[in-house]
């Protein structure tokens, strides 16, 4: 069986929160270099160099975004596909699974959300994250509001009740 999840990659965050903010100090430091033109020119560049960082970046968070992940799940194992990411795990090395919901503040509105971590052998994790809201109308596309969906109605809870089937076999 295959579930396609809007998972995100965590080091993508990371990139954006910190690229930013160094292009920032480096812009800052630029005038600072003028007197010593190898230096300035040095600035200059680590400058640039930050600023395609942060593009490639956000190019990379939108199509993250856009590829979401794909968690493929047979007799044997489950593989997870996914831009960044591709495991293949025996249902046997399967130790133990977590599910749990959790909610974020984004711009105007709370968006819900479900995490799934799986346990393999030797202490391994895998977490995985998909959207648990779902836009109420019209009128909830152009206010931002979104309702929690049901438990049921959320691929990543359907995936791990899935897995825990297969792990009973």
């Amino acid at each position: 069986m295959e579930f396609k999840i809007r998972n995100e990659f965590t080091p993508i965050w990371i990139s954006l929160i910190i690229l930013p903010v160094l292009w920032f100090i480096s812009i800052l430091f630029l005038p600072l270099t003028s007197a010593n033109v190898e230096l300035h020119g040095i600035a200059l560049i680590v400058c640039v160099v930050l600023m395609v960082l942060l593009a490639l970046a956000l190019i990379l968070y939108f199509v993250d975004k856009a590829i979401g992940a794909v968690i493929k799940v047979d007799d044997t194992t489950v593989k997870v596909s996914s831009l960044f990411v591709r495991k293949k795990i025996a249902i046997d090395e399967i130790e133990d699974m977590e599910i749990e919901d959790y909610q974020r503040r984004v711009i105007r509105s709370t968006e819900y959300r479900m995490k799934l971590t799986i346990f393999y052998a030797g202490g391994k994790k895998l977490v995985l994250k998909d959207n648990a809201s779902e836009v109420n109308g019209f009128a909830g596309f152009v206010t931002g509001e979104r309702i929690p969906m049901p438990d049921q109605d959320v691929t990543v809870y359907q995936a791990c009740k899935y897995i825990e089937s297969k792990m009973k076999k």
